[in-house]
């Protein structure tokens, strides 16, 4: 058996997360909020505009987790970088993120996080981990919703395991144009606002860097394009309402590049929607979208 083989089905990390308005406030910046008219999404951007109460983006809830430590507990070989042992392991991407929200999250507040390891999956080429934090309220116990990550493993598949979840869903792209299409695009410097909120991996900001990580030049977050696809489904799906937010979940296909157009194609489905996000007209960033409204 290996190691992480062990792990599956239990609590491998604990953790708690504060945040005030402004912290919310910058996260809504750091994904775009505003960028193409800053008299739009006033709700996300403000706590003071006249007649308007803060919200705050829905993945902002992919940010609650008590870190990447989970993923240094499954045995893989360790990233060198510059001579130094990185913790993470060799060949790591951020594969899916999908968030679930039980109820709106407060402009500010304190939250408990346990996060458990759902499963290792062989895939052939790599191993795809994924990993679910529980979110609850610190003041009340309420439950705030889930965050699922999925982090593939490059060039360490072939160990035997199961290679889909057991509750894994096909996905079928419509065979129709979108019922709607909502375009966002991405400032050229919005790595250096979203990587305030604490990712400040530097091949998202290093050209030097980007290029030692195989890109021609400085990418964009992953997390920071799940949160344009957010804004968009939030668009699209719910007049900017996020009471009326259930949940997405995406697959990260290619990178991103700052300057780019993100589009976001939207189907309708009973309960919600499913979705793709392509960049500059033609690359797929995100595919096998799910939206589910609340309730």
């Amino acid at each position: 058996m290996t190691k992480f083989q062990e792990l599956v089905g239990k609590e491998i990390d604990t953790g708690t997360m504060s945040w005030d308005a402004g912290r919310a406030m910058l996260y809504a910046v750091g994904v775009g909020a505003g960028s193409e008219d800053p008299t739009q999404e006033l709700q996300f951007t403000t706590e003071n505009s006249e007649g308007i109460d803060q919200q705050v983006i829905p993945s902002f809830l992919a940010l609650m987790s008590p870190g990447g430590g989970w993923i240094k507990q499954l045995g893989f070989k360790s990233r060198q970088w510059d001579g130094l042992e990185w913790g993470y392991p060799e060949g790591l991407v951020h594969g899916s993120q999908s968030v679930s929200l039980a109820r709106p999250i407060p402009p500010s507040g304190t939250v408990n996080m346990s996060q458990v390891l759902l499963g290792v999956y062989d895939k052939g080429s790599g191993a795809l981990a994924v990993s679910e934090t529980r979110v609850t309220l610190a003041d009340t116990g309420e439950t705030l919703g889930t965050a699922r990550a999925g982090m593939f493993i490059r060039g360490q598949g072939g160990f035997g395991g199961p290679r889909t979840a057991d509750d894994e869903v096909e996905w079928v792209r419509p065979d129709r144009k979108p019922d709607e299409v909502v375009s966002l695009t991405i400032p050229v410097n919005q790595s250096l606002i979203y990587r305030h909120m604490g990712d400040v991996n530097p091949h998202a900001t290093d050209p030097l860097r980007a290029k030692e990580d195989g890109f021609p030049k400085p990418i964009f977050f992953g997390l920071g394009t799940y949160g344009f696809a957010c804004r968009a489904l939030l668009m699209g799906l719910c007049d900017g309402d996020v009471a009326r937010f259930g949940a997405m979940d995406g697959r990260f296909s290619q990178p991103v590049f700052p300057g780019e157009r993100l589009d976001t194609m939207i189907w309708h489905t009973d309960g919600g929607a499913l979705f793709e996000t392509a960049a500059s007209g033609e690359r797929l960033v995100i595919d096998r979208g799910v939206f589910r409204y609340a309730g």
